[in-house]
């Protein structure tokens, strides 16, 4: 059984256990395995709270395919365009808080986001305001991006990692 196939029946096992109406899609994208998800009408139990159920499957389905091909396997689980409503809605936050950056010269703190939310912010700021950085600051639930003036350098009280990502 090739890669493909073996990711799209491990999917397939681990989504029967959670809905019954479900169709899957595996394309293998230079590497990065694409797990396209459609289930209409139980697509937000998928997807849960904020997104957490499908990182959640995510994670697990990394874990069972490690233990299938011994190596780490680059895999990104999508619902119903989820990804890409998510990113549209993350570079809405990105031009916001960029903007209030600008405008009042002092940092802003986005709270409450994923490791992958917070790298999506910050290869927006990056790639569209060459006058801003992003790092994060804080530890676990507490982690949060700042978004700042270059010129500005951020106090050594803010436990800077500058422009690093989890």
């Amino acid at each position: 059984m090739d890669k493909i196939q073996t990711i799209k029946t491990e999917t397939d096992e681990l989504l029967k256990k959670m809905i019954e109406k479900f169709e899957t899609e595996v394309q293998d994208d230079d590497g990065i395995f694409h797990i396209l998800i459609k289930a209409e009408e139980e697509a937000p139990t998928v997807i849960g709270r904020h997104g957490e159920t499908i990182r959640a499957i995510q994670k697990i389905l990394e874990v069972v395919l490690y233990k299938k091909f011994g190596e780490p396997m680059n895999i990104l689980v999508n619902v119903n365009d989820y990804r890409e409503k998510q990113k549209e809605r993350l570079e809405g936050l990105a031009i916001q808080f960029a903007q209030k950056t600008q405008e009042t010269k002092e940092p802003s703190y986005i709270r409450g986001l994923s490791s992958y939310e917070r790298k999506v912010v910050h290869e927006y700021v990056t790639e569209n305001y060459s006058d801003l950085t992003t790092y994060s600051v804080g530890e676990g639930r507490d982690r949060r991006l700042v978004v700042n003036l270059k010129s500005n350098e951020p106090t050594e009280s803010d436990s800077v990692e500058k422009n690093k990502e989890d």
